[in-house]
């Protein structure tokens, strides 16, 4: 079951879901939309190479870079980045949730891909912001300013409360993120 504005609502007054920092305005019929922080991680060396099995060569070939209010970050075309969003986020064991781009987006060309789930018990131990993968299809390069409203978080209700949550799992990689990580 997808949750509803109201049951978000109830949700966040309850503490199952947490958003920091949370503009109520953002609250759509069954999501809310989420923001662009203004750190980004740019693949170098675009054209060479990586070992797809090694991460390690894969973070020698990015870096991680702020871009200023003002400035933006310039998407070329046929540029991938790692973006996050500007706000962090924790949900209950209850919940999953699901990140989907928004139109207004898409129609620009900007293929936002956010690894689509969010995990029961993310963000409990550490609220974290979401790595947003990003894809620019347009024919010209489109600036994305911080703060731009970027994704949609949609909250599902499962059926018992998980076991192990995503912070708590001896495998999770990305617990407490702080801007985009490979």
């Amino acid at each position: 079951m997808i949750l509803s504005d109201k049951e978000i609502r109830t949700r966040i007054e309850i503490g199952d879901i947490s958003i920091d920092p949370l503009d109520y305005s953002k609250i759509g019929p069954c999501s809310i939309d989420l923001t662009l922080s203004p750190k980004f991680q740019i693949f170098k060396g675009f054209g060479r190479p990586y070992d797809a099995g090694n991460k390690k060569t894969i973070e020698a070939m990015t870096e991680v870079i702020e871009v200023s209010p003002n400035d933006g970050f310039l998407l070329m075309p046929g540029q991938f980045v790692l973006a996050s969003t500007q706000e962090k986020i924790s949900i209950s064991p209850t919940l999953a949730a699901t990140l989907e781009g928004k139109s207004s987006v898409a129609r620009m060309g900007i293929i936002v891909h956010a690894a689509g789930l969010v995990n029961p018990g993310t963000g409990t131990n550490k609220p974290t912001q979401l790595t947003l993968e990003m894809y620019c299809m347009a024919g010209s390069s489109v600036r994305l300013p911080p703060g731009m409203e970027i994704i949609q978080i949609l909250f599902h209700e499962l059926s018992s409360e998980a076991s192990v949550t995503y912070d708590n799992r001896s495998t999770s990689s990305y617990v407490g993120l702080d801007g985009p990580r490979i």
